[in-house]
């Protein structure tokens, strides 16, 4: 009798959290078998051969929740029959190693010792491997050595380690420096020649131009065909929205960037000075090549607090190191405009956190309160939410922000006025604001250093 296909799927997901059992079970083993060694008892060898039945009997449930998953497809063939394989070898050396303990506590003539070594450490091998296969197929072949502090990869499929700044935007290739990596990060997981979700490969430029089952990836100049930013754009609880399966979405910013290389014709060997970006794609690129760190250069903090970092993390925030050395945090959330950060678990990065991002998030006026003990700012990003002008009182409290991107909020000429006390403010996003550009250009150009975007 064969399974439903949806049903054998739904099954077969459940993988994922049995599989932790029979590794959990015998690493516990393991240690109970050093202790055994060191201190022999009998009591305790009842329970380390309890322990590895039990990994036999989670190993065996692994290995079909395993097999009704593989039928989903999308997975390379070799991998897949490699992990298959691991898994069920695993789960068969528990079981032998659980029948030698049997026999010893029987008939304590017959030892077993030396077999059931090899055994175990076969069993530990074979768990090792297909650890290494079932992370191949699910993230990729480089995702235990993507950070590794060892040698540079430069393929897309496999991850990049030692990142190279780029130190200009005139220098940076459109495709290779940005294109790459936003994918790399968000996509290549699930699309590579391990996991070949939806027949789609993002190893090359060819490739991702291609596609897969359903339609070209990528049109170039076209972005209604292009199926890669069709996916990327839908409503999150859409059952196409990519990335799948909880993955983190991809920021606006990344979106943004996507978007304008499709429309720019989607080229493999083109610099962005050539495609002349505009102010509102320049300042995206700005941001995401990092490009205006000098404003915190010679600026250093002591490390930030482990558990105040792992929960700005757990409330869904992402957090990046500027330099290796000073401590100083980059912070974004991505709201999508639909959900609303808990500011709050800032206070516990204060000293370290000199860029904020928080765009799209359905910001409110009393939410920027939290905002304004946050001393350290140096730039801040607080685009596409309804904030209006009594919302930025805490924030004339910032003396150090020099960047400040209010773009697209219902700020109006009565801003104008708090937006001159921050002394050291050198850009200023207003466009798409009720902000009139005369009166704002009058008044607010008159500090030199002002860099004003009141239009895209």
């Amino acid at each position: 009798m064969q399974l439903n296909p949806e049903l054998s799927l739904f099954i077969g997901r459940f993988h994922p959290l049995f599989v932790h059992l029979p590794i959990g079970l015998l690493s516990f083993a393991l240690v109970l078998h050093l202790v055994q060694w060191k201190r022999p008892s009998e009591l305790l060898q009842e329970v380390v051969s309890l322990l590895w039945l039990l990994a036999a009997l989670s190993g065996g449930l692994s290995v079909l929740t395993g097999l009704l998953l593989s039928q989903g497809g999308d997975y390379e063939n070799q991998t897949l029959s490699n992990h298959k394989l691991g898994g069920i070898a695993v789960a068969v050396l528990s079981l032998l190693i659980y029948i030698s303990y049997r026999l010893k506590i029987r008939n304590r003539r017959f030892d077993f010792s030396m077999l059931r070594f090899i055994l175990i450490v076969s069993a530990v091998g074979c768990m090792l491997m297909t650890g290494h296969w079932g992370g191949s197929l699910t993230h990729g072949s480089s995702y235990l050595t993507e950070y590794a502090p060892f040698g540079k990869i430069d393929s897309l499929t496999t991850g990049t380690v030692g990142k190279t700044y780029i130190r200009e935007l005139d220098s940076a290739y459109l495709f290779e420096d940005a294109v790459v990596p936003i994918l790399q990060a968000k996509c290549v997981s699930c699309h590579n020649q391990e996991k070949k979700k939806g027949d789609y490969l993002l190893g090359t430029h060819a490739e991702i131009l291609a596609g897969g089952k359903t339609s070209p990836g990528v049109v170039p100049g076209n972005l209604a065909t292009s199926e890669l930013y069709r996916r990327i754009s839908l409503p999150q609880d859409h059952k196409e929205f990519m990335p799948t399966d909880g993955k983190t979405p991809l920021t606006e910013e990344q979106k943004a960037i996507l978007e304008w290389w499709i429309e720019t014709g989607a080229h493999q060997q083109q610099k962005i000075s050539a495609l002349a970006p505009g102010v509102k794609i320049k300042d995206r690129l700005i941001s995401f090549f990092q490009l205006d760190r000098e404003a915190v250069e010679g600026y250093e903090a002591a490390p930030a607090n482990p558990t105040a970092l792992r929960l700005v993390l757990e409330k869904g925030f992402q957090v990046n190191l500027l330099t290796k050395t000073s401590n100083l945090l980059e912070v974004k959330f991505n709201g999508n405009g639909n959900e609303h950060p808990d500011l709050s678990v800032l206070q516990g990065i204060n000293e370290q956190l000199v860029w904020l991002q928080l765009e799209n998030c359905q910001l409110k006026d009393e939410q920027l309160n939290q905002l304004g003990s946050l001393t350290n700012l140096y730039k801040l990003n607080l685009n596409r939410n309804p904030i209006t002008d009594q919302g930025l009182k805490p924030l004339t409290g910032l003396q150090k922000l020099e960047y400040l991107n209010l773009y697209g909020t219902k700020l109006t000429n009565d801003a104008i006025p708090l937006l001159t006390q921050l002394p050291l403010l050198k850009k200023l996003y207003l466009w798409d604001t009720n902000v009139k550009p005369g009166s704002a250009d009058s008044t607010m150009l008159s500090k030199k250093q002002l860099e004003l975007v009141i239009e895209p």
